[in-house]
């Protein structure tokens, strides 16, 4: 919301800067040429672009600290207030892959890649159809348990647990890694 008023702003200033000047000035911007302009700023903010895993685990440790209510209608803010996700269990990992968007679970397959359970690393995603979790570390040397935060509902809110991965794989549950990851 700040960025489309920063746009309405800036629109403003330079119609009246012109018509001081006796300059004729284009109409204000239409919602076409403000999409394209949030756009430019989400980019220039990282959006959708790449993300190492350590600020994948920051971003997603802040929900985690600030106790975000799970809510399939809600929003909140992003670790430095530049986007709001929604609070559900799809619009975190959005939120901590710094997506321009909140996904949900049946589109998050898109911006991701399968890979092996030994293959998890910090930042990745455990999805199945309806639910998804962030893998964080093992939590034993034979990689049989994951430390994951979710969203994971109404009861629960935000959860950082111990998980088997054997109840993961009964679950219908499979590692992805984000296509922009690094690290």
């Amino acid at each position: 919301m700040r960025i489309r008023h920063a746009v309405a702003a800036t629109a403003i200033s330079l119609g009246l800067l012109g018509g001081l000047s006796g300059v004729a000035q284009a109409a204000p911007e239409g919602p076409a040429e403000q999409e394209t302009a949030i756009s430019q700023v989400e980019a220039a903010a990282g959006y959708g672009g790449a993300i190492t895993r350590t600020e994948v685990m920051k971003r997603a440790k802040d929900w985690w600290d600030r106790k975000i209510p799970y809510s399939q209608s809600a929003y909140a803010w992003d670790i430095n207030k530049g986007k709001k996700y929604r609070t559900d269990c799809s619009g975190f990992v959005s939120m901590a892959w710094k997506l321009t968007t909140s996904r949900n679970t049946s589109t998050l397959d898109e911006v991701a890649t399968k890979i092996t359970w030994g293959g998890l690393k910090p930042g990745d995603m455990i999805l199945r159809n309806g639910h998804v979790k962030l893998f964080e570390k093992w939590a034993d040397s034979a990689h049989t348990v994951a430390w994951i935060y979710e969203e994971g509902s109404t009861a629960t809110d935000m959860d950082h647990e111990k998980v088997s991965i054997s109840s993961l794989k009964s679950g219908g549950y499979a590692p992805w890694k984000y296509k922009k990851i690094t690290g």
